[in-house]
């Protein structure tokens, strides 16, 4: 299909605004300055690019530009003009460097790099005088020379052929064809020996993650673990070590799935989310826990809470700041790691992440309607006010109206939905049903890629409904849809979008459903149970649950929901019958040629299925994107072509007007 075309409108305009912003992602403290990590389009790079960017602030608190190292990322402050981040950088080595390598930044010195290996460094931490790497090797290497060597044969034959077992893609985030994450101790100081691999045994079946933790001093660490079980299940939990003796490693699988570990500044415990394991029948819960530096005890914080937890940064030894969803928001959450109290840390938004010391935490927070910022928080007294710092995206904040939505379902049950509107509304709105992923997400944050705002700046309504499987509405919300997409998620969502569209502001008879991923998925299935929507767009998206449960990389998430594929029925039951929908309805579908969660397959069958149908139906391919489309060409040809076939089912403004900011 050729490229889409469109004329020029304020959405358009806006919309190549938020595209050229700087996209927040992480902050930091360097001494007096700060240091932040962003995504930023560059001309002439297909994809967006990582930086590590340090500022300075004058008297009047505007921000100077110092220092920017392109693409980086994954920044660890060591001292007040010191830090380490990863780079694409080629360090300088006399065997080639593939990919991402580990450098240290000094103020006023070159940046030195630490590691580099064939392929890439996935990831680090470091503490005291010492960092730990995790980073490829042959599978049956136990050095660089032997890594080094082990490669070269098949390179210079150009084998790729790989025989696979328990994670079936050969290229993952466990394993990259015959290499396998291995752990590589670094040592900070100048006058010691160089990278050294460590030997930790792990066993048949269980490999290494890419995520990792270690003490203040530098002495225990944390390795995040997936062991592959038969029938496609899998498992999650850590490898603890000290680091002097790699080979006494504990494995530690608890009764839950842990992640995401970050070490106390006392260096006594690891805080992990927990996930239950999930069922089918009885849906998982996310929580806070405390796995000892030693493995030997696993304990939860917390457990009061309503919603989900998820440890982000140590306030001090006592207390543990988390994020989860409430209503709405992700908020922080400071929770006392001995008396369980969990109070909120107001942050005047949605968090994205967190850094944090003693006295002050800086946190990346954002909404549905402002652009990502950073915002100082004192944590020790006098606590002042909030303190934003840093907001390099204002330029795109839109005018509009954004207003909750309460649904009450004929059990009782309340949902709620985000509505976004131009600020001044003079006639009857078409209507963009917008269905978020995940599924076990919800409306909290700005999004760069599902921003509203475009569309409200042409003249369109952004209904955003939070149905069964959201977070931040209790564990009731989530058992509510677990295992029940069809039945119940997406007969909530219809009626959410039912009750909205009787506003006097709204067009019932001018809507769009479009999500992507689960969203899109759920874009579907309302089509199926709303009165003739005009257009349907699904990004990724899937009818047939089994073809895509038994083909995707999530296949031992589909089995705790649904389980076993061939014996049990709700996969059938919950699948969407297409010749449901509407013929009046056009339907847009794209897909990521490198989706491995859903794969490609599913939107050429539901393609086929509806022009066998007779249904004007559309399809875009992006053969170089996955599950997300990343990169800012593609991403702004696929709003172009839903733009346009938005005009020509709902209509709206398509002149092109001033856009308004502030």
């Amino acid at each position: 299909m050729s490229e889409p075309t469109t004329e020029g409108t304020a959405g358009t305009a806006l919309f190549d605004l938020i595209r050229a912003q700087q996209r927040l992602k992480r902050a930091h403290r360097l001494g007096s300055r700060l240091l932040v990590e962003s995504d930023i389009e560059r001309e002439g790079r297909p994809d967006l690019v990582p930086f590590v960017l340090g500022y300075s602030f004058d008297h009047a608190g505007e921000p100077t530009l110092r220092h920017a190292h392109a693409g980086a990322s994954s920044v660890t402050v060591i001292g007040d003009d010191d830090y380490l981040f990863l780079s694409d950088r080629r360090p300088p080595a006399p065997d080639p460097v593939g990919g991402r390598s580990l450098w240290r930044h000094r103020e006023g010195r070159e940046p030195k790099a630490l590691l580099g290996t064939a392929r890439d460094v996935v990831c680090y931490a470091a503490a005291g005088r010492t960092a730990v790497a995790a980073a490829w090797f042959h599978a049956q290497a136990d050095s660089f020379a032997a890594d080094r060597a082990l490669r070269r044969e098949p390179a210079r034959q150009g084998l790729t052929a790989v025989t696979v077992d328990g994670d079936l893609w050969p290229r993952s985030g466990h394993r990259y064809g015959t290499e396998v994450l291995r752990l590589v101790a670094v040592p900070l100081d100048t006058d010691t020996a160089g990278p050294q691999p460590l030997d930790t045994p792990l066993g048949q079946d269980t490999l290494l993650t890419g995520q990792l933790a270690l003490t203040p001093d530098g002495l225990r660490c944390a390795a995040g673990l997936v062991r592959f079980l038969p029938g496609g299940h899998r498992r999650h939990g850590l490898l603890v070590f000290p680091l002097g003796a790699p080979h006494d490693a504990r494995q530690v699988w608890a009764d839950d799935d842990l992640s995401d570990m970050i070490a106390s500044p006392d260096g006594t415990w690891f805080a992990c989310t927990a996930e239950r394991i999930a069922v089918p029948g009885s849906a998982p819960r996310q929580e806070a826990v405390l796995v000892s530096s030693d493995g030997l005890v696993v304990r939860r914080v917390g457990q009061d809470h309503r919603d989900w937890l998820q440890p982000r940064a140590w306030q001090d030894p006592g207390n543990l700041l988390c994020s989860g969803e409430q209503d709405g928001q992700r908020h922080l959450w400071r929770v006392a790691v001995d008396g369980d109290a969990v109070t909120r840390v107001d942050t005047g938004g949605s968090v994205l992440s967190v850094t944090a010391g003693p006295h002050e935490a800086l946190a990346v927070r954002s909404s549905i309607a402002s652009p990502p910022s950073v915002v100082g928080l004192a944590l020790a007294p006098p606590k002042a006010p909030r303190t934003e710092i840093f907001a390099p995206a204002a330029a795109a904040t839109p005018h509009g109206l954004l207003e909750r939505l309460t649904y009450t379902a004929p059990d009782g049950a309340k949902w709620s939905s985000w509505l976004c509107l131009p600020e001044h509304v003079e006639r009857e709105l078409p209507v963009l049903v917008w269905c978020h992923g995940g599924p076990m997400l919800s409306w909290t944050d700005w999004s760069w890629r599902w921003n509203p705002w475009p569309f409200v700046a042409d003249g369109y309504a952004v209904l955003m409904p939070d149905p069964p499987l959201s977070v931040g509405y209790g564990q009731d919300a989530i058992e509510r849809g677990w295992g029940k997409w069809t039945s119940e998620v997406a007969a909530v969502a219809a009626g959410q979008v039912t009750h909205a569209l009787l506003d006097p502001r709204l067009d019932a008879d001018r809507v769009a459903v479009m999500g992507a991923s689960f969203g899109g998925f759920l874009s579907l299935a309302l089509g199926t149970l709303l009165h003739d929507p005009r257009l349907i767009v699904s990004h990724c998206g899937w009818a047939d649950f089994p073809a895509v449960a038994r083909a995707c990389d999530l296949h031992w998430h589909w089995l705790r929901e649904y389980g076993p594929v061939d014996s049990s029925p709700s996969y059938r039951s919950e699948s969407l019958r297409l010749e449901t929908l509407s013929p009046r309805t056009k339907v847009l579908l794209s897909h990521g040629c490198e989706d491995t969660h859903v794969p490609v397959g599913e939107s050429r069958a539901v393609y086929r299925t509806l022009d066998a149908l007779g249904m004007d139906v559309e399809l875009m391919l992006v053969p170089d994107e996955r599950h997300s489309i990343l990169r800012p060409a593609n991403a702004a040809a696929w709003h172009r072509w839903v733009a346009r076939a938005c005009r020509e089912t709902l209509g709206g403004r398509s002149a092109r007007k001033e856009l308004s900011i502030r």
